[in-house]
């Protein structure tokens, strides 16, 4: 069973993973470098390890028996550095390693002194020593999840929300704690969803426009839900719910929140007065058919509804 520890139940099968597989490894296989690399390859192999692994990067966390374990797995390649990075030392290891060691040159092929400086080949591998670095457990979560960010990023500046969500969900539920991840995860959720809505609505219009109110509702509908900001969807599908005779208290419902969105708007409104007089709200009613009034003073059908009210001026 997992430990209660700061850690995901994923981090903690790849840190014993990681801890297992260094046993009997030679000094060049704990950095993920080649046999007999350069120690400019060393040396950024160690660096590009510890910034992902350095016990440091875990100091405020309760880690349990992990504290241990990383410890262990850090003070294993530190070793391997310190080995491979001082002159000396790597000279006597290479003699009891001889399989480690670079090939020597051919007969009366001269041998350029070692400079201080990166050799061309050095660049060139690179790319291997980065590979035999991703092999590590923890490395390959840690790269895992730099690429699905990314990847959510750049889907995410391109308006493809759907897989940014998908890329981001994935980065959350590997990495709980990650800030930037959960706040852009919400972003793009509401976007996703204010996207979503977009083709409700327009489902909705085209239903409408082949007469089938009752699809067309079911569309405005989740509409609304997905984007509650929609005033236009909430006012079709509080129109809509009228004319099938849906529950009065619906109707009312969307029809308010199309007002709440658009208040400046006379058909909302007038719509609105109309549903709160069929539900016998006379007073709310006669308040936004003058609020109608104030916005259009010569609209007939407020100017009809008042007048047929008797209310009093």
């Amino acid at each position: 069973m997992p430990e209660l520890v700061d850690l995901t139940p994923e981090q903690q099968k790849e840190i014993i993973e990681l801890e297992r597989v260094q046993e009997g490894q030679d000094h060049f296989a704990l950095l993920g470098v080649r046999p007999g690399a350069s120690a400019e390859e060393v040396k950024q192999a160690f660096h590009d390890f510890s910034k992902r692994y350095h016990p440091d990067r875990f100091a405020d966390r309760n880690l349990g028996t992990f504290r241990a374990r990383i410890e262990r797995i850090y003070r294993r390649v530190s070793e391997a550095y310190s080995v491979l990075s001082n002159p000396e030392r790597r000279e006597a290891y290479l003699k009891a390693h001889a399989a480690k060691r670079p090939p020597t040159p051919a007969p009366g092929v001269s041998q350029a002194p070692i400079p201080d400086v990166p050799l061309k080949g050095d660049e060139e591998r690179r790319p291997e020593r980065q590979a035999r670095l991703a092999r590590h457990p923890y490395l390959a979560h840690t790269h895992r999840l730099t690429d699905l960010l990314a990847r959510g990023k750049a889907a995410m500046s391109k308006g493809d929300f759907e897989r940014a969500y998908a890329d981001l969900n994935q980065v959350v539920n590997l990495d709980p704690k990650n800030r930037e991840a959960t706040t852009m995860l919400a972003e793009v959720r509401r976007k996703h969803d204010e996207q979503r809505g977009k083709l409700e609505f327009e489902r909705g219009l085209e239903l409408e426009k082949q007469h089938d109110i009752a699809k067309a509702l079911e569309s405005y509908r989740k509409a609304c839900t997905l984007d509650p900001q929609n005033g236009e969807a909430a006012f079709r599908a509080a129109r809509a719910a009228k004319v099938l005779g849906l529950d009065w208290n619906e109707v009312r419902m969307h029809a308010q929140r199309a007002v709440d969105l658009a208040p400046d708007k006379v058909p909302q409104r007038l719509f609105l007065a109309q549903v709160l007089l069929d539900g016998k709200a006379g007073n709310l009613a006669k308040r936004h058919l003058q609020e109608v009034l104030k916005l259009d003073p010569k609209n007939v059908e407020a100017n009809a509804l008042l007048r047929k009210s008797r209310w009093p001026f």
